[in-house]
């Protein structure tokens, strides 16, 4: 299973918004991600970089 733990702008402990996310959907500006036990984060931005073999992802504001 390829679980990674999801950041707000860059990798830093303190921009921690999820961790153990299974599911990421991007719609309208919105990035979805829920995690094994079904937990639900909802933030607004893109994904700007995904490294799913290390298991992380980070999320920026949208570029206008």
């Amino acid at each position: 299973m390829c679980l990674s733990t999801v950041y707000k702008i860059e990798k830093r402990p303190e921009n921690e918004v999820l961790k153990n996310v299974m599911l990421i959907e991007c719609k309208n500006g919105v990035v979805t991600l829920t995690d094994i036990m079904g937990r639900e984060a909802v933030i607004e931005g893109e994904i700007a970089s995904a490294d799913l073999t290390g298991g992380t992802v980070v999320v920026r504001p949208k570029a206008s």
